[in-house]
């Protein structure tokens, strides 16, 4: 098949999205298909998307069509204008199916427009958590457009995520589209913990939470006693954002120089090694969609502690692979119970690999490709 899929954010842009629906089109390529990515993101932008500056450096390996149109300021976002050339773009390069990321991306909605009136397959599926605002927003939005009745196939990243879709378009159907890992580059025999040592990898925005990781950190510290220093264990957060100052300054004020650690932004090498000598991964994110990053955690090997609301359910099954906690109390609570249970690691180690099957990019490749035939066989 010759796919487009299309969004409004990609590379140099860091961020879940991004490096996401770049692996898909890559795993598309590999197994002989031809995807192209449609963006609005210019080659030359910086990653300003949760404040950072660093630029990826990874050479695309298949077509990039960045159309050249304006962005609304301060939403990085095309408008009305980039209907005409996306237009054109599709009917030159005569593509299969159309498969547009985000509802909240216009781009992507332009994408599942000219694909109805060029009569082509169009997926769309939606990678962000929507309730409340977003829910409410997509349906003001839809009182004018009627994007909800355009023939797309709706799909979403996690059955959370679905919930919102179907909320938001008040339609029955939504199919659950994961992301996908692969286990080989996330690779648990790799090595071992060399250390105690508790890791995190975020956006580092209010939504992300990362300041809980600090406060959790204080009561994991304080509830192991009067351990020798090289005993407790080292907490690192890895990721940029304008949260970082903030999480920053809450080490400072509950002294925790010693023990708790920001990176910063690291490129995937780094974080696929810090991973492989962690012994555990925490997500205190209370809407979550589905969690790249605890894909990857689970590959490595690592237990992973989560906040019980958002689609990390989908991969985490409270006291099988991890902890889901209802409240931040208690998710500094079972950080603590894995730092203390090394057999409960091992244990939850073990049952990672089965879950994670369903999330192989063999699997998830196959569920595209079954999702853009049905919408096909609806044209």
């Amino acid at each position: 098949m010759k796919v487009a899929i299309v969004c409004d954010w990609y590379l140099p842009r860091i961020g879940g999205l991004e490096l996401h629906i770049r692996d898909l089109a890559r795993e598309l390529n590999a197994r002989g298909h031809e995807a192209h990515l449609v963006t609005s993101t210019p080659a030359d932008q910086a990653a300003q998307f949760i404040g950072m500056s660093h630029r990826a450096r990874e050479a695309d390996a298949f077509p990039v069509h960045r159309l050249d149109v304006r962005l609304i300021p301060g939403l990085n976002i095309v408008g009305p204008g980039a209907v005409a050339p996306l237009e054109s773009l599709l009917r030159a390069e005569k593509f299969d199916v159309i498969h547009s990321h985000t509802l909240l991306s216009s781009l992507a909605h332009a994408g599942s427009y000219v694909a109805r009136k060029l009569g082509l397959p169009s997926v769309m599926t939606e990678h962000s958590v929507l309730r409340g605002f977003g829910v409410r927003a997509l349906r003001a939005i839809d009182r004018v457009k009627r994007w909800s009745v355009w023939p797309t196939l709706m799909t979403a990243v996690s059955s959370y995520v679905a919930d919102d879709v179907r909320a938001a378009s008040g339609r029955a159907e939504c199919l659950v589209l994961p992301n996908g890992i692969d286990l080989t580059e996330w690779d648990a025999s790799r090595s071992r913990p060399e250390e105690l040592r508790v890791v995190s990898v975020m956006r580092m925005t209010k939504r992300k939470r990362p300041v809980d990781i600090v406060r959790a950190a204080r009561r994991v510290i304080d509830r192991l006693g009067n351990l020798p220093q090289q005993q407790l264990p080292k907490f690192m957060i890895v990721g940029d954002g304008p949260e970082k100052q903030p999480a920053a300054r809450e080490i400072e004020r509950l002294a925790l120089g010693a023990h708790v650690e920001l990176t910063g932004w690291q490129e995937r090498p780094y974080v696929r090694d810090l991973m492989a000598r962690s012994a555990i991964f925490v997500l205190p994110t209370l809407k979550e969609a589905l969690s790249i990053a605890s894909l990857q955690a689970l590959a490595s090997g690592l237990p992973v502690v989560a906040m019980s609301h958002g689609g990390v359910g989908d991969i985490i099954r409270h006291g099988r692979e991890g902890f889901l906690a209802a409240t931040p109390e208690e998710f500094a609570d079972c950080i603590l119970r894995l730092v203390t249970d090394a057999p409960l690691r091992d244990e939850m180690r073990k049952n990672a690999r089965e879950t994670l099957q369903a999330f192989t990019w063999d699997r998830v490749i196959e569920r595209h490709l079954d999702c853009y035939r049905l919408a096909a066989s609806r044209i």
